[in-house]
């Protein structure tokens, strides 16, 4: 099982999100060959999304020195969401809510214009629907979705991150599962090392217990799934009722809509180069990968 992810990906290890170790064969970008793009969302001090910014607003670290941009976009344009659905044993209780938050996500994409993928999960990978711009027969492919199973959570991330990495500059990840994991043969800092560098940000949209003294919510909030979702440049989002599973996919396809795209060239200096995105205007907030690696 996995087996393309365990041949193409299981050595790329990171130790945190500050000590990042990359292998030889983790995704590479070669200096003065191509360039390295960054998506990012930018938001005020009250939440609200920041889509005026121009490249004069920016400024990129690239291991801690300043690197130039070779450009921002932010115009409107096609986007590729690969959305994966949990369907291990765990998640029997919570798939017609999972389906729910898939189905008005999708419904939210631009038809014949935005493309959308579907996988679901439990042990093994499963493509239910592959890219297509035909949206209104994408909730179909979850018709024959049952819940069974362990769960092999971060290795299903990690294919499904790879196989949207050369889909359109706009593109997102969203994972939609309950947080438990157990069967994955790799670990949370591979798969966070692997999304990060392939730039697809990865929304978590994990579907808790709707008892508010969870003992789940604070792991989930300040755990492994988060980290990941934070060195890609999304998010994780906690569905506990009705209001949150309305509110995860309009935040999801606002973000979408507004990404900004930078793009620089990337350092000559082997192993991974830590990136840090700002503006310089005050009171904003970047959410961008944290990274990626030279050969």
């Amino acid at each position: 099982m996995f087996n393309r992810v365990k041949a193409a990906f299981l050595v790329v290890t990171i130790a945190s999100a500050g000590a990042v170790a990359a292998q030889e064969s983790a995704p590479l970008f070669k200096s003065g060959v191509q360039r390295v793009a960054l998506a990012a969302v930018v938001r005020d001090g009250k939440g609200k999304l920041v889509t005026d910014l121009t490249a004069n607003d920016f400024e990129l670290l690239d291991g801690g020195r300043r690197t130039p941009l070779i450009g921002v976009w932010s115009e409107p344009s096609p986007a590729s969401v690969a959305l994966l659905l949990d369907a291990s044993g765990s998640m029997a209780t919570k798939m017609e809510r999972a389906r729910d938050i898939s189905r008005n996500l999708v419904g939210g994409l631009q038809p014949g214009l935005d493309e959308a993928s579907l996988f679901s999960f439990d042990t093994e990978l499963k493509e239910l629907r592959s890219f297509s711009t035909d949206l209104a027969s994408a909730d179909q492919a979850w018709g024959s979705t049952r819940a069974y199973g362990a769960t092999s959570l971060w290795d299903a991330m990690a294919e499904t991150a790879s196989r949207i990495a050369s889909r359109q500059r706009r593109r997102a990840l969203v994972v939609i599962t309950d947080g438990v994991d157990s069967a994955s043969r790799m670990k949370p800092a591979e798969v966070s090392s692997i999304a990060s560098s392939l730039d697809v940000p990865v929304y978590i949209v994990v579907i808790a217990v709707t008892s508010e003294e969870d003992p789940q919510a604070p792991l989930l909030l300040n755990g492994p799934l988060a980290d990941l979702a934070a060195w890609t440049g999304g998010e994780l989002l906690v569905i506990r009722d009705a209001v949150t599973a309305a509110s995860a996919p309009k935040q999801i396809l606002a973000e979408l809509q507004h990404q900004y795209i930078v793009a620089f060239e990337p350092g000559s200096v082997p192993g991974w180069h830590q990136l840090v995105l700002r503006t310089k205007k005050n009171g904003l907030f970047v959410r961008a990968r944290s990274g990626y690696t030279v050969n």
